[in-house]
């Protein structure tokens, strides 16, 4: 009787589940470059190709924030440097005083290939006050598109032990 509720409970719980998550097309519906799955525990916006990523509780949501954006020219010779220097641009207009590890680290998922590196920095309130933040420089590269995607985030460090789990199944969702 007892291996039948659990196995009830557990068979109601899958569309609970499907419901949990949402599958996005990348930068949108029409010639997408992938697909990623996000919790609804996290806040999509896209505007202008640029894919904003925050979580939904406001008592984080100014505190782990991703960004994700295509190269604006995916044929010139120079669209990695140039989409890289644009990711890092971006992380240095956000915080101060960032080091990077000397490590650069590259995996493939999903047959997409991840290059990038970590850091931290600080981010300076309007006040003056000092927030550590870690952050993240990831390129994708698509094995079938002939792109590159930004992939970048920062957060406190607080915001990511809470969030951690949940955005690496973000990221290795993406195919």
């Amino acid at each position: 009787m007892k291996k039948s509720i659990i196995i009830l409970v557990l068979i109601s719980m899958i569309p609970a589940l499907s419901f949990a998550q949402k599958v996005y097309q990348f930068p949108g519906q029409s010639d997408p470059i992938f697909s990623i799955t996000i919790d609804n525990n996290w806040t999509v916006e896209s505007a202008d190709g640029v894919f904003t990523i925050s979580p939904s509780s406001s008592m984080y949501s100014d505190s782990f924030v991703c960004l994700m954006w295509a190269s604006d020219n995916p044929n010139s010779e120079t669209a990695i440097d140039d989409i890289a220097e644009a990711a890092s641009m971006v992380i240095s207009t956000v915080l101060e005083d960032v080091t990077w590890a000397e490590d650069i680290t590259d995996f493939t998922n999903n047959e997409i290939t991840f290059v990038g590196t970590d850091g931290s920095g600080y981010y300076v309130s309007s006040e003056g006050s000092r927030t550590k933040m870690v952050t993240s420089v990831m390129l994708l590269i698509p094995p079938t598109y002939d792109d590159v995607v930004a992939f970048i985030f920062f957060a406190t460090e607080e915001a990511y032990d809470q969030y951690e789990d949940s955005f690496l199944n973000m990221v290795l969702s993406i195919k």
